[in-house]
């Protein structure tokens, strides 16, 4: 367990960037859907105050056949 730091930017009433030591993430923030990219290409999709949220990763690595 560690000391964290992170800084939250935010750009109008709809997006938010947070800047931590291990990357950035952008949150596009509605009242029905949270939608939130991170530096890993991982996104996450929540509906606030349900707790039921979906993340997936974009663009992960192509699988190689070796012989």
């Amino acid at each position: 367990m560690g000391l964290n730091f992170r800084k939250s930017f935010k750009l109008n009433k709809f997006i938010r960037i947070n800047k931590t030591k291990k990357g950035y993430s952008v949150t596009l923030c509605g009242k029905k859907l949270h939608l939130t990219l991170n530096s890993k290409k991982k996104l996450t999709a929540s509906i606030p105050g349900t707790g039921i949220s979906y993340d997936t990763t974009i663009g992960g690595k192509k699988k190689t056949d070796k012989k």
